[in-house]
């Protein structure tokens, strides 16, 4: 879950709302902080889109149900169940109520759940029966941002500052990796992954301002031993990278390492093809030199034999990217209302007829709106599901897993009376199971 505290990008929206009247301070602000580069390829997006000359056929196309609009008017918990359910069952979905208030989960080998739950989030619970019942683990100092599970069943839980670990099922947790500051961590389904030979990568997340700028958080920390010992890269601070690490994630379609970092540069790298884990030998190399070539990707997911990405242009125009090579790459525009959204989060699902990738579009200003959806057919087309604004309702994807799993989850809040409600999809037909 990515919440960006970056006043720039506050005055992104205000900008581009107020048809873009640029204030000199405005412009002072941006040469200072390196944005203008950014702020350049906002307008000339801006300029395409309003002109429609980014090509007929290169928006994002959805389909033609209609989602379910959160308005002003709060549903009550049954009404927006009995609303959920009913639009899944005009797709082909079952949407039902969890019973455990998620705040994030992590799917691990035969069903093992862990995760934490809202609004304690700093106990860590486990289940191994669909949450139909829960055993506590461990209490932890801090609220959970995070958790990661590897091939070999070793549990990660990311707290700020530090992460720890478990090789024995959760009974005991050590800390096996302090960060480079205390407010640091991973983000969940996003920010750790695993490449073959069973090495183990994390990207370090993080917004720490140091008086007169962001302190550079944009750490690689790397294990070859399950996490029991890291080493840190300081390879995209090297290259220029000044802020933090959005996406550490393997691809086993196309065999190689995906990272994306944020902030100025918001470039995309890539490994060259991985058998195994040798440190000394990875090597990324970035996609895109200029910001106009589109990355600040905040989301990755693999459909099929597409990979997607999702942008992170909160105010600007964003973008959904398909790659099935690593080389060349598509870009579909997401219209109006959405356009002004980051994509914060993808998620696979492994549907009977085939692959669903979930996208969450959370942050929005203005008369834009934000959107949950889902596409059947690697993005080609979307449906949406959720529309709504950010002032009255917040909207998360919460599960993880190395793999698709068969359901998806996602936790719906009113922002005034701050009530929650976890809801899975599955099969329509299959148990109601979280």
């Amino acid at each position: 879950m990515l919440k960006e505290s970056d006043d720039l990008t506050k005055r992104y929206s205000y900008v581009f709302e107020n048809r873009l009247r640029v204030p000199i301070v405005f412009l002072r602000d941006l040469h200072r902080s390196q944005k203008l580069p950014e702020l350049a390829s906002f307008l000339v997006w801006e300029v395409l889109y309003k002109l429609r000359l980014f090509g007929r056929n290169n928006y994002l196309k959805f389909n033609s149900g209609q989602p379910l609009v959160l308005g002003d008017t709060q549903l009550s918990d049954p009404a927006l169940g009995a609303h959920l359910s009913q639009l899944g069952a005009l797709r082909g979905l079952r949407v039902v109520s969890s019973p455990y208030n998620w705040k994030l989960f992590f799917v691990g080998a035969l069903r093992q759940t862990l995760g934490c739950i809202y609004p304690d989030d700093t106990d860590l619970y486990q289940s191994t029966d669909h949450s139909s019942s829960l055993t506590h683990l461990k209490r932890f100092g801090d609220k959970i941002k995070a958790i990661f599970i590897s091939s070999r069943g070793t549990i990660f839980v990311c707290i700020k500052g530090a992460v720890y670990r478990s090789s024995d099922g959760g009974n005991s947790f050590d800390k096996s990796l302090h960060l480079s500051s205390s407010e640091s961590f991973f983000r969940h389904n996003n920010g750790m992954t695993e490449i073959p030979g069973k090495g183990l990568i994390i990207g370090e997340y993080g917004n720490v301002w140091d008086r007169t700028r962001y302190r550079t958080l944009a750490y690689l920390y790397l294990s070859s031993d399950d996490g029991e010992t890291w080493s840190r890269s300081d390879f995209l601070i090297k290259e220029g990278i000044n802020k933090h690490v959005h996406v550490v994630k393997y691809s086993p379609l196309l065999k190689r390492l995906l990272l994306a970092d944020g902030d100025n540069k918001k470039k995309l790298w890539i490994s060259a093809p991985l058998d195994d884990l040798d440190m000394r030998a990875l090597e990324l190399k970035a996609v895109n030199n200029y910001h106009m070539q589109i990355g600040g990707y905040t989301a990755i997911a693999e459909c099929g034999e597409n990979v997607l990405f999702g942008t992170d242009y909160q105010g600007g125009t964003n973008f959904v990217v398909e790659s099935k090579d690593g080389r060349t790459f598509r870009k579909w525009v997401v219209p109006d209302p959405y356009r002004r959204s980051p994509i914060d989060n993808m998620v696979c699902r492994k549907a009977r007829q085939g692959y669903e990738v979930w996208a969450n579009l959370p942050f929005s200003a203005g008369d834009s709106r934000c959107l949950l959806m889902y596409t059947s057919d690697c993005g080609k087309t979307w449906n949406k599901v959720i529309e709504y604004k950010r002032t009255k309702h917040t909207v998360w994807l919460l599960s993880s897993s190395n793999g698709a799993v068969d359901r998806v989850y996602f936790a719906v809040q009113d922002s005034e009376r701050h009530r929650r409600v976890v809801y899975e999809v599955s099969d329509d037909g299959e148990s109601a199971a979280c």
